[in-house]
């Protein structure tokens, strides 16, 4: 990724404000177009310097150049390890700033891998002195699925439900027995007050 990548980039000199990335592990900087990065100034030879790249960080080298290579301000006379910001100066009017990225430095200052676990601690012996542990960072707990299941149906509509059945067969049984019953038998719930009552 780009931007995960060192780079120089160019402040004063024949191309200010390029910049260029140091991808390689070693990337050759000179007048001539056979470089990595080609810098046409008549001062810079044509293999002036050299940057590295080793597992700690970028050097940078100058390679005998005959105005000399030079690391804010300092002639370099052996490689020297860059940092975010620092200046280089190739002969006299060629300036290049170097850029770190942030996420590159920031993993040169911690640790190589990250325990990513609690590990077990080992069983101790009873003579062995009690050591305090601090307690383990609080994880966030699942959700419980059973949280998001439907509601259960309350129970007591169930007796509701039987006594509006038993009811509407009652109904049903009565207006059968209305409907079928004898004659004489209306003529005895309603006292002898319909038409035609009483019956012989």
């Amino acid at each position: 990724m780009a931007d995960q990548v060192p780079q120089v980039v160019m402040r004063s000199g024949p191309i200010p404000g390029s910049s260029f990335f140091l991808e390689k592990d070693e990337i050759l900087i000179g007048r001539d177009l056979a470089n990595d990065i080609p810098v046409p100034d008549a001062e810079i030879s044509r293999r002036h310097a050299r940057f590295i790249r080793k597992s700690d960080g970028v050097y940078i080298e100058d390679l005998g150049s005959t105005n000399g290579t030079f690391l804010n301000g300092v002639r370099l006379s052996s490689p020297h390890i860059l940092r975010h910001g620092d200046l280089i100066t190739l002969a006299q009017n060629t300036v290049m700033s170097f850029e770190q990225p942030p996420a590159a430095s920031q993993a040169a200052a911690q640790p190589a891998a990250e325990i990513l676990y609690e590990p077990t601690p080992a069983p101790r012996s009873a003579s062995a002195p009690a050591v305090a542990t601090p307690p383990a960072p609080s994880t966030p707990r699942k959700k419980d699925v059973r949280t998001a299941e439907a509601p259960k149906p309350k129970k007591h509509m169930g007796w509701f439900a039987t006594f509006l059945l038993i009811l509407l067969i009652a109904m049903i049984i009565i207006g059968l027995v209305l409907l079928f019953m004898p004659a004489n038998w209306w003529c005895a719930l309603t006292f002898n007050g319909l038409t035609g009552c009483p019956i012989n």
